[in-house]
């Protein structure tokens, strides 16, 4: 004769603690760089421990997972002896979770593996007696669910959840646990092997109860659930309750608002020939609004992509229910950081003399706006030359830096370098208009390192032509733009670079 009580496992009762945690749940992702010249930014937001307070259950494709060399025994000490779970009506021993388990909205790390089929999150009740009696009343949700005392109630998986008997020996039945896979997408797997029923050996139950690491759900896999319509009616039930009392139970099954087109697995009797399975789906029915740092609306949904101008903090506000349907709005913030373009003091022609060498700086000015800046210099033809910021050119030819900031960024410049073999300042011009020897041509100075000034006096000092930035524009002419007779006439150039250059140039005509 089964027994609705345990008292004399009270006695024995070891106090476990459970993990019980309420936190921040939205995540708007890390802070982001933007480079010079992006003018959108893809922002993300998420749960960062799943929030399960509401759950929604649909059908899968039915998987069993065999029992591989890993899996172990579910365990039970009986009077003060650990054994594997063969006893009738019993709670295994506390079972350390492999990875923090969200269930209703509280964070477990330990389980309790009934065996009639149940699952419960709370280690207090191991080793205590696992009730097998089910009314019709009983429907989820239900704290009497799987429970035989009263005024408790504690967070369970039940899948299917009725009553069979492990004490029966049979050649395959048996209760194991295993993990598989590999982290963040490990499965935590509970598998009743070929169970005889209670009052009724010859007919098995096979099922399994898979917890997924990746998103917190819940899986529950029947091979075969058969009806012993002799003992308790038989009557058994497919679902999930959180831990809370009645009014405030929740709990998901096949059939229920979220899934009404599925069989009703909820307590009642039914029989599984063909084999079933179904997801319990954390589903916070959540909203999500992004607002920028005035308070302006620029985005809906967990993902949006915005126009993006300068460095600005977003933030998302994510509205989502609870079982009860009561609705909780959390923030998050995200950074979103421009980096400026680096100052770099490169021209971009350079002229150079034959079997001349000359070298670019490609020196960030403004270095403490980054982190880190690194430089690579490759050909016209792409093939790599040098490392570092600086480049020694000796031929014809466009160079480019690549200036790699932050490890984010590429900022890349272009040198257009000309080689010339006449880089002597002119001595003499004979500017009368036939084309040949008109100008004075000064370009090799004026592209590096340019000239800030040209002066021409002539042979009593007087000035008469003076160009700031000077190229080639001395034709012969003075200030006002009268011709200049013949003659040596004295020059000074005043380089960008502080230097300066003196001689003498003579005017024909």
């Amino acid at each position: 004769m089964k027994r609705n009580n345990y008292l004399i496992m009270l006695a024995l009762l070891f106090i476990f603690s459970t993990i019980n945690i309420r936190a921040q749940h939205v995540n708007a992702g890390p802070d982001q760089t933007l480079c010079n010249g992006e003018t959108e930014v893809t922002l993300h937001a998420e749960y960062s421990d799943v929030y399960t307070g509401r759950y929604r259950v649909e059908a899968i494709p039915f998987n069993w997972i065999p029992i591989d060399s890993t899996a172990q025994d579910v365990m039970i000490t009986d009077y003060g002896t650990t054994i594997p779970l063969r006893i009738d009506d019993r709670y295994s021993n506390a079972i350390n979770l492999p990875f923090p388990f969200n269930f209703y909205g509280n964070v477990y790390n330990q389980i309790v593996v009934g065996s009639n089929g149940d699952i419960v999150f709370d280690p207090g009740i191991a080793t205590q007696y696992d009730s097998w009696t089910i009314d019709t009343s009983e429907l989820i949700p239900n704290e009497t669910l799987p429970y035989w005392d009263s005024g408790i109630s504690y967070g369970s998986i039940m899948g299917a959840y009725y009553d069979i008997d492990i004490s029966v020996p049979y050649s395959t039945e048996e209760i194991k646990y295993m993990t598989v896979g590999t982290a963040p997408n490990r499965k935590f797997v509970i598998i009743y092997n070929d169970i005889p029923l209670f009052s009724c050996n010859d007919l098995l139950a096979s099922q399994e109860i898979v917890m997924n690491e990746s998103d917190n759900s819940i899986e529950v896999h029947v091979r075969q659930k058969p009806v012993c319509s002799t003992w308790n009616d038989g009557l058994a039930v497919i679902g999930i309750q959180n831990e809370e009392l009645s009014p405030d139970t929740c709990g998901n099954y096949p059939s229920d608002a979220t899934s009404s087109t599925l069989a009703n697995r909820n307590t009642g009797v039914w029989d599984i020939v063909v084999p079933e399975a179904y997801k319990f789906i954390p589903d916070p029915n959540a909203t999500y609004n992004w607002y920028d740092a005035n308070n302006n609306l620029v985005g809906t949904g967990a993902d949006v992509t915005i126009p993006f101008n300068d460095t600005t903090t977003y933030t998302v506000e994510v509205t989502f229910e609870d079982c009860h349907g009561n609705t909780f709005t959390e923030t998050d913030d995200v950074t979103v950081t421009k980096l400026p373009e680096p100052d770099v003091n490169l021209p971009q022609t350079l002229v150079i003399c034959q079997n001349e060498t000359k070298t670019l700086d490609a020196t960030v000015q403004n270095v403490s706006d980054y982190n880190s800046i690194s430089y690579e210099w490759v050909d016209q033809s792409g093939n790599d030359l040098v490392s570092g910021p600086t480049y020694s050119v000796g031929a014809s030819g466009t160079y480019t830096v690549n200036i790699l900031l932050d490890g984010i960024c590429t900022s890349s410049i272009d040198v257009v370098v000309t080689s010339q073999s006449q880089c002597e300042i002119p001595q003499a011009i004979s500017p009368n208009g036939d084309g040949s020897n008109d100008q004075w041509f000064l370009d090799f100075l004026a592209e590096n390192p340019g000239i800030d000034k040209v002066e021409i006096f002539d042979r009593r000092g007087v000035l008469v032509y003076d160009k700031a930035n000077y190229i080639n524009e001395f034709v012969g002419k003075n200030n006002n733009g009268k011709d200049l007779p013949s003659a040596t006439y004295f020059y000074v150039i005043k380089l960008k670079d502080g230097k300066k250059l003196a001689g003498w140039l003579y005017v024909t005509r």
